[in-house]
């Protein structure tokens, strides 16, 4: 039988996701990240894995630094959405025909 050794990676320690940025506005505010690298930190720093341990409404991203309240997180989230001006192509709205809010069934 073949045995399969499983090496966590430790997402503090290897990733950009927590260098230079102390909270969810400094990441907001980084001329240096498209709208996608936010997102993508955000969303890590949202995610269980920076999860405080007893007290999962935080996420600590970094030892030494203040938990960050996973609302302020999930706000940033937020407000990336808010900026998205156009939905993105395909799916439902792309079959509804303007101007009308019935679609036209062949039979």
């Amino acid at each position: 039988m073949l045995s399969i050794e499983r090496n966590p990676i430790d997402v503090h320690a290897t990733s950009f996701l927590t260098s230079g940025f102390t909270h969810p506005s400094d990441v907001l505010a980084s001329p240096s990240l498209d709208t996608i690298e936010k997102r993508c930190i955000l969303a890590a720093w949202a995610s269980d894995a920076f999860a405080v341990e007893s007290r999962p409404w935080l996420r600590q991203v970094s030892g030494d630094r203040d938990p960050i309240p996973l609302a302020d997180i999930l706000q940033a989230l937020r407000r990336l959405d808010e900026d998205d001006d156009d939905p993105p192509p395909g799916g439902l709205s792309a079959a509804i025909p303007k101007g009308g809010d019935q679609l036209a069934l062949a039979a």
